[in-house]
């Protein structure tokens, strides 16, 4: 084992980790980031299916009293009364400053015809606020460059543990990726900025590793986590060659999504007619699922047929052959409970970007999540340098967690781990997708602690299979989070949709929703 001290770790190296490593460094601190893959490489930030960003934010003279009223209503809307209304305006307030930062420091915007930087109208938003990145390489350039200027440490690899001593966070357990090394990093300050968790599922759209590695170790470090049952997912293509967004445009035409017997799923689930053409006309409007209005419908009668075990595909006049539409997990609305210094329940431990809960509630306006990740990154990153100044002394560490004292060069490798792994994936998919219900829920519940009760009889871990024991380890953690999450709340609400608690038929989705049901 090899030890590391320093005044703040960052876990994460995305776009709330970057940041929050600049205004770490100029606070005067020391720090180390950890990243489980090169920087820039995968993650949310910087997932290969996105091929560019959306910012939501008001720059320079268009931040009125009135306008930033406007994007705070915005957010709270969308958000159907489960945001955090301080931290949305602390979101709205200091988005321009962050984003006329990314622009110094070399981002650039997509320009409309007239010169002027393009500004598009988010999911769920009722503005045309959002500005576009103009190519994804400068995208990744300009937070390389970031990176470099904090001058950061960096170390690849895998945390383990938060250290938790005398009721505050002290630092981690690190796996390293190249060494295989067990590294105690103690820290005045720890920041979790490493994403979300959509890898849990087995369709999604981040990277295999981003399986809320955050939510987890803050979970077991006795943090509080809010809002974990409000998931994005996406309606999308899977084919042999890779993942890409469903194109609601087609959604309107008759017989464009099909099951193996070439019936039409829409018609055979929505046989009202006008009914029909409302939600699809509804479900082109917003990319997320949504049960605050008709656009539901249309998911759930894809849902309905693939519970069936019939598989859907988008069938359109193309010279390609049929192609399969599932839905992909994309993004986590809840996560670590902060307040407005970016900072946990637990003294010394922060958290930014998608890893913390608050700016964001039932639905998300589209756009706002990379907005947080610049202004909790910049509060958490400086709050966490100006906690590790205050710090004298770190105390005594306990010993090594358990996991790690479980490895062992001479035992073999367990054949097992990637079936748990696989196991632990399809469950959650079968059950905490766009439609969920208590039955499925238990049921989800009792298999994770089947595959957990397994996976910790307490015999020997080889080296090689360290991470992997790791990373089935976070899926068992955070599937049991969101499925308690989710099993506590009845109300069908946004992104969140309970089955067998919502009793309002096809047909009354014309008039407005009941407070109870579903508060659009």
């Amino acid at each position: 084992m090899d030890t590391l001290a320093t005044d703040v770790l960052i876990i994460g190296a995305g776009a709330s980790g970057i940041r929050a490593a600049l205004a770490a460094a100029e606070g005067g601190a020391a720090l180390v980031l950890v990243a489980k893959t090169p920087v820039a490489g995968s993650g949310a930030s910087f997932s290969p299916i996105s091929r560019g960003w959306g910012i939501q934010a008001l720059v320079g003279k268009e931040r009125t009293e009135e306008n930033l009223k406007a994007f705070y209503d915005d957010i709270i809307r969308a958000g159907l009364g489960r945001c955090d209304p301080k931290l949305v305006r602390i979101l709205v307030e200091e988005s321009g400053v962050r984003i006329e930062e990314l622009l110094r420091h070399g981002l650039r915007f997509k320009k409309n015809p007239r010169g002027d930087a393009l500004r598009v109208r988010g999911c769920f938003s009722n503005e045309n606020r959002a500005f576009v990145t103009e190519d994804f390489d400068n995208v990744k350039g300009t937070f390389t460059a970031i990176l470099e200027k904090s001058k950061a440490k960096v170390l690849e690899g895998r945390v383990a543990e938060l250290v938790v001593a005398d009721g505050a966070c002290w630092g981690a357990w690190v796996v390293s990726s190249s060494t295989r090394q067990i590294i105690r990093i103690h820290a005045k300050a720890t920041l979790v900025a490493c994403g979300g968790g959509a890898g849990i599922f087995t369709d999604h759209l981040a990277s295999e590793h981003e399986t809320g590695d955050g939510y987890a170790l803050a979970h077991r470090a006795g943090a509080r986590l809010s809002n974990l049952e409000f998931i994005q997912f996406m309606l999308g293509l899977k084919t042999e060659t890779g993942r890409h967004f469903l194109p609601l445009n087609h959604l309107g035409q008759p017989g464009v999504l099909t099951n193996p017997q070439d019936i039409d799923v829409l018609g055979k689930h929505i046989a009202d007619a006008q009914i029909r053409n409302e939600s699809t006309s509804e479900r082109q409007r917003h990319f997320p699922f949504s049960c605050r209005d008709s656009s539901c419908l249309v998911d759930i009668a894809l849902w309905t047929e693939r519970k069936k075990g019939n598989r859907v595909y988008l069938k359109v006049p193309t010279p390609s052959p049929p192609r399969e539409v599932v839905h992909f997990a994309h993004a986590f609305n809840g996560g670590i409970q902060v307040d407005p210094a970016a900072e946990s329940s637990v003294p010394n431990l922060f958290a930014a970007g998608e890893a913390a809960a608050g700016p964001h509630g039932a639905d998300r306006i589209g756009g706002c999540m990379l907005t947080a990740t610049q202004v909790f990154g910049a509060r958490a990153g400086k709050n966490a340098a100006k906690r590790a100044h205050r710090i004298s002394r770190i105390p005594d560490i306990r010993p090594i967690p358990e996991i790690l004292r479980r490895v062992d060069q001479r035992h073999r490798p367990d054949p097992s781990i990637p079936d748990g792994v696989a196991d632990a994936r399809r469950i959650i998919s079968d059950s905490l997708m766009v439609v969920r219900n208590k039955k499925d829920l238990q049921g989800c519940l009792d298999h994770l602690e089947q595959i957990r009760t397994e996976m910790e009889k307490g015999s020997p871990i080889h080296p090689g299979q360290l991470e992997d024991h790791l990373r089935l380890r976070t899926i068992l953690v955070l599937g049991r989070l969101v499925s308690t999450a989710a099993m506590g709340n009845e109300l069908s609400t946004g992104s969140h949709y309970r089955e067998d608690t919502f009793h309002r038929t096809p047909s009354e989705f014309s008039r407005p929703p009941t407070p109870a049901c579903c508060p659009a």
